[in-house]
């Protein structure tokens, strides 16, 4: 089985300063996305499915569009597997109601006009987040005992507490300490892969211009994310 854990946001920089070993496994590094103009995640998910630069087509949708597109299996690299599982993925499977909803309360966010208005509302955020990430986490681990050739499972929970969080040290060190555990306990051939990292603006956080990966099996270099379609094939032939 070869395993993605597909972690939106993930820093390098946090990676490193939090320790986070099983996330780094032997080889890691930055990925390269200095090709897209836009390096939003919806852009750059479609892009690592297909293994082309989608962000044309992807932008075309529009901010609110986009998040609607869903490829069809065949036009991503998961069709060359006999039993692929994809848990969550943006421009795959994501589950919008749940995109809606973070949107809709970072809005909230920013218009409340008091202190208590913004904390009442930060604590209902995160405490939905995390609420979804423990539904995927515990969905990613039911996959990885079943009869799959390939799992992917996205985790979102450090953009979406980074976007209104990423200043809180003790919270993110929390989340990715949380994420490392998860690739502690993969004992199949894993890539750890982000769309992009994060940079802190005062407390919040916004995208940086970097993604993160690794392997523990080959030094990649610096990859550009549409790179990792043919990586993953090149693993999944030498296993066959």
């Amino acid at each position: 089985m070869i395993v993605v854990l597909a972690i939106d946001a993930l820093e390098y920089d946090l990676v490193e300063a939090f320790g986070c070993d099983n996330l780094k496994q032997k080889f890691y590094g930055k990925t390269d996305i200095s090709e897209f103009s836009e390096p939003r995640t919806m852009v750059l998910w479609n892009s690592f499915m297909t293994g082309e630069n989608r962000e044309k087509e992807v932008l075309e949708f529009g901010d609110k569009e986009m998040w609607n597109i869903k490829l069809d299996i065949e036009d991503t690299f998961f069709a060359r597997f006999e039993n692929p599982k994809i848990l969550d993925l943006p421009g795959f499977n994501y589950d919008k109601e749940q995109h809606e909803l973070e949107r809709r309360m970072l809005k909230e966010f920013f218009a409340a006009d008091s202190d208590e208005e913004k904390a009442e509302i930060r604590k209902k955020y995160n405490s939905h987040a995390f609420e979804h990430h423990r539904r995927i986490k515990k969905e990613f681990a039911d996959a990885l005992s079943g009869d799959y050739d390939f799992v992917l499972g996205y985790f979102s929970a450090a953009d979406v507490i980074g976007h209104l969080n990423f200043g809180n040290r003790a919270l993110m060190k929390m989340i990715y300490r949380d994420m490392d555990e998860i690739a502690a306990g993969i004992d199949d051939t894993l890539i750890v892969l982000s769309d992009h990292g994060m940079e802190r603006i005062g407390m919040f956080g916004d995208h940086s211009g970097h993604g993160f990966w690794s392997t523990g099996f080959k030094d990649l270099g610096n990859p550009r994310i549409t790179d990792f379609a043919g990586i993953i094939m090149e693993i999944s032939e030498v296993e066959q």
